[in-house]
């Protein structure tokens, strides 16, 4: 019999699974029809619901025996999707957690038969094998996988039998689109959804691996936990704490079932399963890389491995009461002990306390921690170090003796972060737990400095690129939300009575617009700044000679998106109108996430001095030596300046934002100089808001050309090209408007010319792009689990599922509340 594709996704049970993939036999015979529909023959069974249970692969399995059963004998029995649950797990399957098509095969081939529904019902659990030989229902004696892609194989399959295909699909294709305004909206798009995704986050070496990372979030979602509790901000806190962990732990163990082992994705799986609310996610991001780059090979040895399996889980404390950003100035102690051959460790003052790391309150059992190192004679203080140190005990989860350790205060988002403090007092740790890859202490005390104190910072780096994807990530879905809101909510009315759809609007599009073509910027950027960070860490002496620059880049780009994903995801919830201030609309949380990505990983303006100091050494460089061994991204320094014309090409606009750069940064650079030759912190600290404004306009410049890249690589997909070049416009001349004052002032562009561009071009933009604004916000091909919106859902029913989501509070289940009742009667009466 014929099956259907099977996943190719990281699962392992596709290692236990005897696949084999074959051309169907020839049917020179055959007459072939355009189309064959098996339902009109009465060969499909009614659907059926396979409830939580992650059952889908025995459903579809039995679907097409059915139906090849139906075409041998003209009789159609629904057969046991409950038999292949009980009694085919040593073919490799799991039950109600999953299995493949190729494995219910096989167990029905050498079981010479399955149950039917009649006699073995569903019942959507594990049970125990109740097979009986008088019940068989059908028979299997063989099965074919068809060749992926060979489209004259699937044609004879599909002319002689039925077929299931558990091919990946785009997220957007898993339900139907329900809401006849939405649909049209679709079907208006002048390019195909699908091409757009796979160009802007498939093929290699793309960080977003479309196709792998769908596999990954149908694994995750294929579990019966899902949908068992209410929304999260129906939880108490306590229940919400009780949750994330249940499912944290849980998605650990079914990650290391699946064997998907690859860190970025198993971090995709934890956040689909557990609501990107992963209580170790930390440990994950953080710590773990700590733990692959900063120690040496017996410390990996003994570490990563309790570390990767979690049994050791980690908080990674830095930040101080006192000190954050500012990290040599940490306080927290580690002197060294040679007579136990330890370090003893303290947080020596109020301000030492380490305050604010995620996972710290309750969570974790070891923290990375950042403090200063001494050595006996405590003269010689030898800087930041990182140690490993148990926190609380392994068996009880009780705080060991010397450490105190709680949740701080209630905060604006991260609530599943479990944020803490922790003081130690006079806690001592093995010599060996201090990370030693690049600095060591021996036996005697002395220390043993053997490499750039740079490379202490690059755990820090990769934590702020990884935050730059996840504010990237949430920028595209706030714009989802509020794109496909928009389709389906009418307000008002027109001339002739009829009601009028809002994202028909203009001020409703010169909202979201501008939103949606800074998200797809910010995405572009985002792979462009990773893919070059990746090709760094390969080479540690190129590593440490582009430092400066990839340190200048993200520290921007992180400030840079942060702050206007920020203020963009507020206007999409501002554009959702009284729903988009609910919780269940997605957007609050969003926004309340963004914001915090303001601050966390170093404030934005602190960043932003760092990319303006190296901005004014790149200057001074580009003067002295005429452009010599230039960083490419600030290449742009040593070329001529832009002169302006009357019409303007994509280039131009890269070209016009390059010179305005250029011109900024010189500015800069000769108020410093005047100063003085070599600045003071004093005279940089006075010049902050000018430096701060150099570095915001150095990465819109990096922003810009990074996405008129992807714009020429897009050369042969016409219709998406156009879609992009689009985008990029308003891109560019949104930017441009608001920081209107530099082009003037430089004369790069007239005040005539940016009001013709504000005036008549932009809107032009929006006009093009109206058709395709819903599909542009398809590709991002977002799950609606990941959204969790009642405004953003696919299939459009938004005011089914509001009302769906307001009667889930637990508050309605009071006809009355209690509240009332203890009031005795006729209370109001007085009143």
């Amino acid at each position: 019999m014929l099956g259907g594709l099977n996943m190719t996704s990281a699962s392992s049970l596709l290692s236990k699974s005897n696949r084999r993939t074959q051309h169907p036999p020839a049917h020179a015979s055959l007459n072939l029809s355009a189309a064959v529909d098996w339902r009109k023959s009465d060969a499909v069974t009614p659907a059926g619901s396979q409830q939580q249970c992650g059952s889908c692969y025995a459903f579809m399995a039995l679907g097409t025996l059915e139906g090849q059963h139906f075409i041998k004998t003209g009789k159609l029995i629904p057969l046991s999707v409950q038999n292949i649950l009980d009694c085919s797990g040593k073919y490799g399957n799991m039950g109600y957690n999953g299995g493949l098509m190729d494995a219910s095969f096989q167990y029905i081939k050498d079981n010479k038969g399955v149950d039917a529904d009649a006699s073995y019902p569903y019942e959507a659990v594990d049970g125990k094998c109740r097979f009986k030989r008088e019940n068989v229902a059908a028979t299997d004696t063989g099965f074919i996988d068809i060749e992926k892609g060979n489209e004259t194989a699937l044609t004879i399959a599909i002319a002689t039998t039925t077929v299931e295909n558990n091919e990946p699909k785009p997220h957007y294709q898993i339900s139907d689109t329900k809401n006849d305004h939405l649909l049209t909206e679709r079907q208006s798009a002048t390019f195909n959804v699908e091409e757009l995704t796979q160009f802007m986050f498939g093929g290699p070496g793309n960080y977003f691996e479309i196709n792998t990372r769908r596999q990954i979030i149908r694994l995750a979602l294929d579990h019966p936990i899902h949908g068992t509790h209410l929304p999260f901000e129906y939880l108490t806190a306590d229940e919400y704490y009780s949750l994330t962990i249940r499912k944290s732990l849980l998605a650990i163990q079914e990650a290391k079932r699946l064997n998907i082992t690859n860190n970025k994705h198993r971090g995709w799986f934890f956040d689909i399963f557990v609501n990107n609310r992963f209580v170790f996610f930390i440990h994950t991001i953080m710590s773990l890389h700590s733990l692959e780059t900063m120690t040496n090979e017996e410390q990996k040895r003994q570490f990563l491995p309790l570390a990767q399996s979690f049994h050791i889980t980690t908080a990674y404390a830095q930040t101080e009461l006192g000190h954050g950003t500012d990290v040599q100035r940490l306080e927290t102690e580690a002197v060294f002990d040679p007579t136990t051959d330890s370090f003893i460790l303290n947080t020596p003052t109020l301000t030492s306390t380490k305050f604010w790391p995620g996972g710290l309150g309750r969570t974790v059992n070891h923290v990375l921690l950042m403090a200063q190192l001494y050595t006996p004679d405590r003269n010689h203080p030898c800087g930041l170090q990182m140690f490993l140190v148990q926190i609380r005990d392994l068996k009880t989860h009780e705080p060991l003796p010397g450490v105190e350790t709680g949740v701080i205060g209630v905060h604006f988002a991260h609530t599943f972060g479990d944020n803490g403090y922790l003081r130690l007092k006079n806690v001592r740790i093995p010599r060996t737990q201090m990370l030693m890859k690049f600095d060591q202490v021996d036996e005697q005390g002395k220390f043993h400095n053997q490499s750039d104190a740079r490379l202490l910072y690059g755990t820090l780096l990769h934590a702020r690129i990884y935050l730059c994807e996840s504010v990237t990530v949430a920028l595209a879905q706030a714009i989802t939300i509020a794109m496909r809101y928009s389709a389906v909510r009418f307000q008002g009315q027109n001339s002739n009575g009829n009601e009028i759809r809002i994202l028909d609007y203009p001020l409703q599009q010169a909202k979201l617009i501008p939103c949606l073509s800074a998200t797809y910027a910010f995405v572009i950027t985002f792979m462009k700044l990773d893919n070059y960070f990746n090709e760094l860490k390969t080479n540690e002496e190129i590593y440490l000679e582009q430092l400066p620059e990839i340190h200048a880049l993200s520290s921007g780009f992180k400030a840079y998106t942060t702050l206007i994903s920020e203020r963009m995801a507020q206007v999409c919830r501002i554009a959702c109108g009284g729903h988009g201030f609910l919780v269940g609309s997605g957007l609050v949380g969003i926004r309340n996430f963004l914001d915090a990505g303001c601050t966390a990983e170093g404030d934005n303006v602190v960043l932003l001095q760092e990319t303006a100091r190296y901005l004014l050494k790149v200057m001074q460089e580009v003067e002295e030596n005429n452009g010599k061994h230039i960083d490419s991204s600030v290449a742009y320094l040593s070329l001529p300046l832009w002169s302006s014309r009357t019409t303007m090409n994509l280039d131009d606009y890269c070209r016009v934002f390059e010179s305005r750069s250029q011109l900024l940064i010189k500015e800069a650079c000769n108020t410093m100089l005047e100063l003085s030759s070599s600045p003071s912190s004093d005279e940089f600290l006075s010049n902050s808001i000018q430096l701060v404004h150099i570095a915001n306009a150095h990465m819109e410049t990096y922003l810009m050309r990074a996405f008129y890249e992807q714009v020429n690589k897009a050369s042969q997909h016409p219709s998406i090209s156009s879609i992009l070049e689009q985008l990029f416009y308003v891109f560019a001349i949104h930017t441009l408007r608001n920081e209107s004052a530099d082009f003037i002032r430089f004369k790069l562009l007239s005040a005539d010319q940016i009001y013709e561009l504000e005036t008549r071009t932009l809107p032009d933009m929006y006009s093009q792009l109206r058709p395709n604004l819903v599909a542009l916000v398809d590709a991002f091909d977002f799950h609606d689990h990941e959204l969790d919106s009642c405004l953003g859902r696919y299939d459009g029913q938004v005011y089914e599922a509001l009302m769906e989501r307001a009667r889930l509070n637990p508050t309605n289940g009071h006809k009355v509340h209690p509240a009332w009742l203890s009031l005795k009667q006729g209370t109001l009466s007085t009143l």
